[in-house]
């Protein structure tokens, strides 16, 4: 029952700002906000999930590592993503954190080592038309909107994002922010 109250929460909030996204009526603040310092915050808050699955996290992201974003909006993302992971990793595996500084940009990336995404499903993911919803390895339930929602507040943010999945290898959910 907590699990599916989890579950119900997150939809709604997906659902609320994706809304919110769609009608304009959120403010867009972009401001320097430290990488690393999201990723902490959204790990405190994902703690239960990633202890009952006993998965190891590893940040690889260097302290200084900053980015010209709306914190908000980016947090949401990374939320999402490392909630995708958790959901499609099995009990006892790793995920990974990676962050390359680039010209004027940052590429960061959540790797997990999961169930994949077959090539057909990878093209589909980020759009609202043909949303994939797959169970995960603990038969946590998804809409499929949480990566819709990504794509829009990484897109606001003059970012890109994309997938790299092999099936039962895992999947590299990879995105770029901007320096300044």
């Amino acid at each position: 029952m907590n699990q599916a109250s989890k579950q119900l929460y997150n939809l709604l909030e997906n659902l609320l700002q994706w809304s919110r996204s769609q009608t304009g009526s959120i403010s867009f603040n972009p401001k320097n906000v430290s990488v690393k310092t999201m990723f902490e915050n959204t790990i405190d808050n994902l703690m239960i999930n990633i202890e009952n699955k006993k998965i190891k996290v590893n940040i690889k992201v260097d302290e200084k590592t900053e980015v010209f974003v709306d914190e908000d909006m980016i947090s949401t993302v990374i939320r999402n993503l490392l909630s995708n992971a958790i959901k499609f990793s099995h009990s006892g595996e790793s995920i990974s954190i990676r962050c390359i500084s680039k010209d004027d940009f940052v590429e960061i990336s959540i790797v997990d080592n999961g169930v994949g995404i077959n090539k057909n499903d990878q093209e589909k993911l980020f759009t609202i038309d043909q949303q994939i919803t797959t169970q995960g390895t603990s038969e946590e339930k998804g809409s499929g909107l949480g990566l819709i929602l990504c794509k829009e507040f990484i897109e606001k943010n003059n970012g890109k994002i994309w997938v790299d999945s092999e099936i039962n290898k895992g999947s590299s959910f990879n995105f770029t922010l901007p320096i300044n």
